[in-house]
């Protein structure tokens, strides 16, 4: 307990040596090194967050809990930068004492440096080693609580030619969001599948995205130690010349048992298709994934996605129905997002979705957000609600997630 409370207390004085040392807007390179910390900047948020589940045949329950994210940031000095991020979660005690009666995402108490990097940036490259989030298809923050995802990790991504990123990136560690622990990444993905096997494997993975006037294409490849490796690919395609700005996605992916093959088989195949059109003020939407059922393969065909929580970019996700990490089959969704103004955003949605070997289920969800101006600009509040159905009474809850943050 004694070492924790000096690992904690060491990642507090970090993160206040940049805060003090950082100071106004100026990103352009500094010639000292006094410069780089003294014209650095400091941003985060502080969030509130209610959710409240009501499962079909047991009793409802509600965690709350409160906390921040604060990013220190020096400017680039000869192109190195460096960074780091404190996060924070706390109940102040008014969570229910039994572990099943709350949200495992809002601890009641923690605090971790989830970020804490060194970055070099050179003619359209940049360098980054250390505790940092990533931005890909299928390793991601998923930030829809309090705490996000970030990982232990090197990476490189070049944009030198227009409209053409490349990246690379080995991800050792992950920190999932209610642990302040990083933990090995093919290790987390055994223990979330309850596998019993050792694994100190990291992932890594490569991807290009390419942007044109009307198209984004993209590929990634993932590869998750001695599990699988992953195959995605994306093309989305706007129709700006057509009355209600129509535009047409397509995405596949692949999974691949590799290496020592600890999940067992994995074969799995899949796909999606996306439309929507309408405006600025409206947009309507309607997608399709499917995934070919393998009985043979883990869990008869479903696409693994161990560092995913219907956070992927399966077009069909809902806030918390996915065919991701769940089982073969289809899934249908169909949203429209209303945005009357820069301050209002609404999207209503349902999807549908028939598993083979597993049950069938159904979402609808509403997702609101209200965005303060004038005096509380920087203040938002997010309302999203979830309605579950299915044949099934164990599969049935409604849930809501309720979020005050401001922005600085």
């Amino acid at each position: 307990m004694h070492q924790h409370s000096q690992i904690r207390s060491k990642q507090l004085t970090l993160l206040a040596t940049l805060m003090m040392l950082s100071a106004g807007n100026t990103w352009g390179d500094v010639e000292t090194l006094h410069d780089a910390f003294h014209q650095g900047s400091v941003s985060g948020h502080v969030r509130t967050y209610l959710n409240n589940k009501d499962p079909d045949p047991s009793d409802s329950y509600s965690t709350f809990a409160g906390g921040l994210g604060l990013h220190g940031e020096t400017a680039p000095f000869h192109g190195v930068t460096a960074g780091a991020t404190f996060y924070s979660s706390n109940d102040f005690g008014w969570q229910n004492s039994n572990p099943a009666k709350r949200n495992a995402n809002l601890p009641e108490n923690a605090t971790v440096l989830g970020e804490a990097w060194l970055q070099y940036q050179f003619n359209g490259t940049q360098i980054r080693a250390g505790r940092q989030k990533v931005n890909t298809p299928f390793a991601n923050p998923s930030d829809a609580f309090l705490i996000p995802i970030t990982f232990e990790a090197a990476s490189i991504t070049n944009t030198a030619i227009e409209g053409l990123t490349l990246s690379g990136q080995y991800l050792k560690r992950i920190k999932n969001r209610p642990v302040e622990k990083f933990e090995v990444g093919s290790q987390f993905a055994l223990n979330r599948y309850g596998i019993a096997a050792d694994s100190d494997s990291g992932t890594w993975l490569a991807g290009a995205q390419y942007q044109t006037d009307n198209a984004t294409w993209q590929g990634w490849v993932y590869g998750f130690g001695d599990l699988f490796n992953l195959y995605y690919g994306q093309v989305d395609y706007h129709f700006s010349d057509m009355p209600l700005n129509p535009s047409l996605g397509l995405q596949l992916m692949h999974a691949a048992d590799s290496g020592d093959a600890l999940l067992g088989d994995v074969d799995s195949n899949g796909g999606g298709l996306k439309v929507s059109a309408g405006s600025s003020l409206l947009t309507a939407t309607l997608a399709w994934n499917h995934f070919l059922s393998d009985e043979d393969s883990f869990q008869g065909g479903a696409l693994p996605a161990p560092y995913n929580f219907s956070t992927g970019p399966t077009y069909t996700n809902s806030m918390t129905q996915t065919l991701e990490n769940s089982a073969a089959g289809d899934a249908y969704k169909a949203s429209l997002n209303a945005n009357p103004g820069s301050r209002w955003s609404t999207t209503v949605s349902y999807g549908k979705y028939q598993r083979h070997q597993a049950v069938d289920t159904s979402e609808t969800d509403l997702d609101i957000t209200y965005r303060f101006d004038g005096a509380y600009q920087g203040l938002s509040l997010r309302l999203r609600l979830a309605l579950v159905d299915s044949n099934e009474e164990s599969a049935r809850f409604t849930e809501t997630r309720a979020q005050l943050q401001y922005t600085f």
